[in-house]
Order: C-alpha cells, then structure tokens, then sequence
C-alpha cells in the first residue's frame, strides 16, 4: 500500500471517530461526512476555510465510460495511479485523482443548501452549482451552466460509518501485513 493511500486510510479512521464520537459535528454540519456518487466512487466533505471542501476519497472506474482498451488499463492499475488527465490545463493533468479536491461548497440562503464551485474529473471542467441536503443521508449534487439557468444532477448517499470502519480495519492490517 502506497504512503499516500495509508495516509487516506487514517484519515478515513480519524473522520469515523470523530463523526461517531460526535454527534453535534453532525447536527452543526450535515454535509459533512463521506458521501457515494452515482457512479459508485466516494467524496469525502469536511469544513475548511472556504466553508466546506469535498476530496475524492475512493475511486470506482465505472463500465462503459472508457474504451476496452482503457478499461482493461484501468483495472490493472491502483487507484493512487489515476491523474487527473482530462483537465483542460495541461498545467494540472499530473494531480492525483485520489485526494483531489472536487467541491468547494459555502453555506447557502437556505440551511439544507450549500452554493459553490465542482470540478468534474470525467470531462475536466468547472461549473458553479449546489448540493441540496435532501435527508439526512441523501444529498442532491447539482452542476449548472449558463448563469444557473441549465442544471443537471444526481443523488449521492451517505456511506454508512460501519462500512468505513470495517474499510479502514481491512486497510490497516494490509498495510501492516507487508511490514511483518
């Protein structure tokens, strides 16, 4: 297992105690926490200067949107090997999938919304938009273009705190497995 993915690990461990161990965290911030996309990868929200940033956390390569080719490549690699290749400056296509940052939300006029920027990895682009709190473990992201007027979104779910647990459990006795 690679340092970089290691260090995901803890911090997948470290953010499961404290959203266990907190539950006004929670109450406070109901964005925050892991959240599955549609397309089965992870963003991982917490606060940050901004107000709240959301970093790819695990990474699902999902059928059908690359060639055989690409697939059969992608299958075969680490996700800690992905780089963000489709961005539209040249300048940035060497980041890291894993760990980019792809949100940067901020409170909105309503406490269940949260106004800010997207990155989509799968076409490289920008686009301001929001991400309505529909329950408390469904959120609603929504990407839009022409001055807000044309939105396109998609649900994403709460990944349950037991199912990061037991991940981050696995991950740390492969990653101390090798040592020994």
């Amino acid at each position: 297992m690679s340092g970089f993915r290691r260090w995901l690990a803890l911090m997948a461990v470290a953010m499961a105690l404290a959203l266990g161990g907190n539950v006004s965290v929670r109450a406070q911030a109901p964005i925050e926490g892991v959240w599955r996309t549609a397309l089965k990868s992870e963003v991982t929200i917490t606060a940050c200067p901004d107000g709240f940033c959301g970093h790819l956390s695990h990474i699902v390569v999902p059928e059908g949107m690359l060639s055989g080719a690409e697939a059969e490549a992608a299958a075969a690699m680490d996700p800690a090997e992905f780089f963000d290749y489709r961005n539209k400056d040249p300048n940035l296509r060497d980041r890291p999938m894993l760990g980019l940052q792809i949100l940067t939300l901020w409170q909105g006029r309503e406490p269940y919304l949260y106004d800010g920027e997207i990155y989509n990895p799968e076409d490289g682009n920008s686009y301001s938009g929001y991400v309505e709190m529909v329950g408390p473990d469904t959120a609603r992201l929504n990407g839009c273009v022409l001055f807000n007027v044309v939105c396109r979104g998609e649900e994403w779910t709460r990944v349950p705190l037991e199912e990061l647990e037991a991940r981050a459990q696995a991950e740390a006795v492969e990653a101390v497995a090798p040592a020994q």
